[in-house]
């Protein structure tokens, strides 16, 4: 896996979901299924935005850096 990148959509609620989520709500889910699933040995990743607004995808990127703790990505 060394040298790969992993480029995958930010988890997002869908369009049709009845509730709204806070962008600290969005990114603890985001953390959530890296901790599940993400290569420990892959250091970093690229969000794909999937139809987010700049503003929201900027939102939601920023609000999972500041919770990542001591992950690698």
């Amino acid at each position: 896996m060394a040298g790969a990148t992993l480029k995958s959509n930010i988890v997002n609620p869908g369009r049709n979901c009845p509730m709204s989520y806070t962008v600290e709500e969005i990114a603890a889910a985001n953390i959530f299924v890296f901790e599940q699933c993400f290569p420990t040995s892959m250091k970093g990743a690229n969000y794909l935005s999937g139809g987010q607004t700049l503003e929201e995808a900027s939102a939601r990127l920023s609000a999972i850096n500041k919770i990542k703790g001591g992950n690698p990505w």
